[in-house]
C-alpha cells in the first residue's frame, strides 16, 4: 500500500564518555526527574480524586453505563470539557510542574521539567481518554532516559561534546560530556542534518551505568546499500514465537529471535537465588504460609550479595532486549532482499497475551491452567518485529505492510485446490490438500497471502495455481534441513 512520503524524524545514538563527578551530577539529575514525575502525578491523582466527588462528574459516569451509543457521545463531551476545566490537559501539566522545577534550578530547566510534564500528562491521556487502567508512579531508580523540548534549550551538541545545562540561576550547574567520535560513514552523514532535541538515554552493564545521546533529526534517515527486490511479493505467517516466510525464491520457517533464550535460564537461576537471600533477611514480612503481609508499610533489608545479582539480572534483560531488536532488524533486512510488497495477517497480540476468561476442567475434575502465550510474546516480542518491518518499508520503500484481515481471509483453514474451508485444531500443524499434499501449516499460510487479492479479504486461485508447484519444491526442502540440520525445531513447527 503506498504511503505519502512525509518529511518525518530519525534517531541516531551515541555513546557517550562522562568522568566520575559528571557520573554523579547525572544520576542526581535522575533522581530530581524521578521525584518531580512522582509529585506531579500525585498532584494530579488528587485533583482527579477531587473532581470525581462531584455530583455532576459521579452522575455523567453513571449515566454512561446504560446510555446508547448516541447518548454516550453527548457524555463524553460533557465529560471532557470537565476535566479540560478541572485542569487535565498537557499545558496545565506544564504550568502545574513549574513551581515543584524551582526548588532544583540548579540542575533542572524549565524545558527539560515540560519534557517530564508530557510524558506524564500521556500517561494520564491513555487512563482518561484511551484503553489505560491506572496511572502508574515512577519506580526509584527505574528512570532511563530524559529530554528537552527543542535542540539548544539546556541540551546541545558542541565541538563534540554534550552540553546539560540547569536552569537559569547563580548556582546552575553545567555538564561538557565527551561524545564517543562517530566513525561510521552512516554515523557522519547523519550528523549533518538539523536536530531537533536531545535525550540522554543510560542502559545497565557489568559495572553499572552506560550513558549514549540519542539526537532525533529532522528528515528521513540515512539509507544503507542493501539489495532490495522492489515489488517482488512475500507472505509471512507470523505467531507468537515463530514466523512462517513464502517468496518466489525462498521458503523458511524459524523461530523468532532465537537467541534470547540463551540467556533466560540463568536469569532464572538469579532470581531463585535473589528470593532466597531477600526470605532469609525478611522473615518478618512473610506470613507462616510463605506469602508477603499485606495491609501493613514493609520495611526491607537487602544485602551486597543481593544487590550484586539484581545488578546481574538487570544486565541479562538489557543484553536480551538488544539481541531481540538486532535479530528483528537483520530478519526485516532479510524481508525486503526477497520483496517489498509484503503481507501479513492482522493479529491482536495483546489478546493472545492475555488469560482466558472462561474456567474449563480436565476429565479428573481439576481446572485447566488459563495461560496462553504471555511467556512466548514476551521473549520474541512478534508485534516489535512487525514495528520494525513496517517502519523499514515506509523508510526505504515508501510503502506500508499489506495487512489482511484475518477472520475473512481464513488462511488457516483455505483449501485452494478444491476452493474449500475446513477449521483445524490449534495442535494440527499439518494441512492435507485435497491433491493429497500435506504442506506444514504455517508456511502454507503464509503462501496463501503472497498470493492475496487486490482487496486482500481472498486468496487469488490462479496465482496459487501458479506458483505452487515451485513453492512445494521449496517446501520440501526447507522441511528436509528442519529434520536434518539439528537445528531449534519448536513443537509449533509439527516436526
Amino acid at each position: 500500500m503506498q504511503k505519502e512520503n512525509k518529511n518525518g524524524c530519525c534517531i541516531l545514538q551515541l555513546r557517550l564518555k562522562p568522568e566520575p563527578w559528571q557520573v554523579d551530577v547525572i544520576e542526581t539529575r535522575f533522581r530530581i526527574l524521578e521525584h518531580l514525575k512522582n509529585s506531579l502525578t500525585a498532584y494530579e491523582l488528587r485533583k482527579l480524586k477531587n473532581l470525581e466527588r462531584t455530583r455532576e462528574y459521579r452522575a455523567i459516569l453513571e449515566a454512561l453505563k446504560t446510555a446508547d451509543e448516541k447518548t454516550k457521545k453527548n457524555l463524553y463531551k460533557k465529560r471532557q470539557k470537565m476535566l479540560t476545566d478541572a485542569g487535565f490537559s498537557e499545558f496545565r501539566f506544564k504550568d502545574d510542574i513549574t513551581p515543584m522545577q524551582k526548588h532544583f534550578v540548579e540542575h533542572i530547566s524549565t524545558h527539560v521539567a515540560h519534557r517530564a510534564a508530557s510524558e506524564v500528562w500521556r500517561a494520564f491521556d491513555k487512563f482518561l481518554f484511551g484503553s489505560g487502567k491506572t496511572v502508574h508512579f515512577v519506580r526509584r531508580g527505574t528512570l532511563k532516559s530524559a529530554a528537552n523540548q527543542k535542540a539548544g534549550t539546556s541540551m546541545a551538541m558542541k565541538n563534540g561534546y554534550f552540553e546539560w545545562n540547569g536552569g537559569r540561576s547563580s548556582n546552575t550547574i553545567s555538564l561538557k560530556v565527551r561524545i564517543a567520535k562517530p566513525e561510521t560513514y552512516y554515523e557522519k552523514e547523519m550528523l549533518q542534518k538539523k536536530a531537533k532535541y536531545f535525550r540522554i538515554v543510560r542502559k545497565w552493564g557489568k559495572t553499572g551505568y552506560k550513558y549514549y545521546l540519542q539526537i532525533t533529526l529532522e528528515g528521513q534517515p540515512v539509507l544503507k546499500p542493501r539489495a532490495i527486490a522492489n515489488g517482488k511479493k512475500v507472505g509471512i505467517d507470523i505467531g507468537p514465537s515463530s514466523i512462517a516466510i513464502v517468496s518466489d525464491k525462498k521458503v523458511e520457517l524459524r523461530q523468532l529471535a532465537d537467541h534470547v533464550q540463551n540467556n533466560y535460564e540463568e536469569k532464572c537461576l538469579l532470581q531463585r537465588s535473589m528470593d532466597r537471600s531477600r526470605r532469609n533477611l525478611n522473615t518478618q514480612n512473610y506470613n507462616e504460609d510463605g506469602t508477603i503481609r499485606r495491609g501493613i508499610r514493609l520495611e526491607w533489608k537487602l544485602s551486597k550479595h543481593y544487590m550484586e545479582m539484581r545488578g546481574k539480572v538487570r544486565m541479562l534483560e538489557r543484553k536480551n532486549a538488544d539481541i531481540r531488536k538486532y535479530q528483528h532488524t537483520c530478519l526485516a533486512n532479510e524481508i525486503l532482499s526477497l520483496g517489498t510488497n509484503v503481507y501479513i495477517e492482522q493479529m491482536s497480540f495483546k489478546g493472545l497475551q492475555r488469560k482466558a476468561k472462561e474456567t474449563t476442567y480436565r476429565e479428573d475434575g481439576r481446572p485447566k491452567r488459563k495461560k496462553r502465550f504471555g511467556k512466548s510474546i514476551a521473549n520474541r516480542a512478534p508485534a516489535m518485529f512487525v514495528e520494525i518491518l513496517n517502519k523499514k518499508l515506509e523508510t526505504i520503500v515508501g510503502v506500508e505492510l499489506n495487512k489482511v484481515d484475518t477472520f475473512q481471509f481464513k488462511a488457516s483453514q483455505y483449501d485452494h485446490t478444491n476452493g474449500s474451508y475446513k477449521k483445524k485444531l490449534l495442535k494440527e500443524r499439518w494441512a492435507q490438500l485435497s491433491n493429497g499434499d500435506r504442506i506444514q501449516r504455517d508456511l502454507y499460510s503464509a503462501f496463501l497471502l503472497m498470493n492475496s487479492n487486490n482487496d486482500m479479504n481472498s486468496a487469488d486461485v490462479d496465482k496459487c495455481n501458479a506458483t505452487y508447484i515451485e513453492f512445494k519444491k521449496l517446501h520440501d526442502k526447507c522441511i528436509d534441513k528442519l529434520k536434518t540440520d539439528g537445528g531449534i525445531r519448536l513443537p509449533s513447527f509439527g516436526i
